[in-house]
């Protein structure tokens, strides 16, 4: 769960932004954790207990940064159970013996040790975890009928608790006995977010592609989530063709596969022949109607032709890593 939507009668005036919807009796805002959990105390007590999972709609809660070094966080206990946001992580069993705990604890503790000093503090965003495993999955088009037209808006990116799936949270605990420090120690932890996640919180028309969010691309490398993300809709050839992360939907492929086309923008498109094998490979694509209507997200950077009339975007390295495709198939 990435996202949190917030509906308040308009009497309680939620801040307006250009992603808030109103109707006639309540108005509805979509927040990202890295905003919310900014907010004022007094603005956190009055929409805290009117959040709604962007998936199911059911009720959700927000939960402060805590001393152990878990995240402040989204969640919900109610989702549906066809909800994408249920927690899918197998749950960890106990220990059979004082033993293995004394054994696991001092594992642990050297490890944290040993990470110490190469770990990356990101108190206000993320890294993309680009190396992230991806089981190739085609998720069939959801009847949207169902859902209030009231509710269809944003969704933004957020930090989860381990206890909750998307956001993975890197964190090394110290015991303050071998630092000579007089109580227990946070130390850095590093905030991950996937492709796959990133592209569903932009497909929803979330605030993170406006947002002065820090985004890592690698440890030595960050960008505001507003100069990073960019929607194949608005791809322009950059002066110095420094990469972004474009997204977006695909119209079709050409019939031999060497093309994505972009939809809504007919002077774009995404060459794939460096890579074709491995692509048709990763992502079981058997013929060129089995990319219709996909949605994507790719590192690359924008070129164009001689005469400037058509643009491509070059996969960054051309490695599939840095790309991620979620195809559509009627049910």
């Amino acid at each position: 769960m990435l996202d949190a939507i917030c509906i308040l009668p308009k009497k309680d005036d939620v801040e307006r932004d250009p992603l808030s919807i109103e109707d006639e009796m309540q108005t509805q805002t979509t927040f990202s954790i890295f905003e919310f959990k900014l907010l004022s105390d007094e603005k956190i007590a009055l929409y805290r207990h009117s959040l709604f999972c962007p998936e199911c709609l059911q009720n959700a809660y927000f939960r402060r940064a805590s001393k152990d070094g878990k995240q402040a966080c989204f969640g919900s206990r109610y989702h549906l159970p066809t909800c994408s946001a249920l927690n899918s992580r197998p749950k960890t069993s106990l220990l059979e013996n004082d033993k293995d705990k004394t054994q696991s604890v001092t594992k642990h503790k050297h490890e944290g040790q040993q990470k110490l000093q190469q770990s990356i503090e990101f108190e206000d965003g993320f890294t993309i975890d680009f190396s992230s495993k991806f089981s190739a999955k085609i998720e069939p088009l959801r009847n949207q009928t169902t859902k209030s037209a009231s509710l269809k808006t944003t969704s933004i990116i957020k930090v989860e608790s381990e206890s909750e799936s998307g956001t993975e949270v890197e964190t090394e605990l110290e015991d303050i006995a071998d630092l000579n420090l007089s109580s227990r120690k946070v130390v850095k932890k590093s905030i991950k977010q996937t492709l796959p996640k990133l592209l569903k919180s932009l497909l929803n028309n979330s605030s993170l592609a406006a947002s002065d969010v820090w985004v890592y691309t690698s440890d030595k490398h960050k960008w505001r989530a507003k100069n990073l993300f960019v929607s194949l809709t608005k791809v322009e050839v950059l002066e110095n063709f420094a990469p972004r992360m474009y997204w977006g939907a695909i119209s079709h492929a050409d019939k031999d596969l060497l093309w994505l086309n972009v939809a809504e923008a007919k002077d774009l498109a995404i060459p794939i022949k460096p890579f074709q094998q491995a692509l048709l490979k990763k992502y079981a694509i058997q013929k060129s109607s089995d990319l219709i209507g996909a949605n994507i997200i790719l590192f690359a950077k924008c070129l164009s032709n001689k005469d400037k009339s058509r643009k491509f975007l070059q996969l960054w390295s051309n490695d599939l890593q840095y790309l991620h495709l979620s195809l559509k198939k009627l049910k």
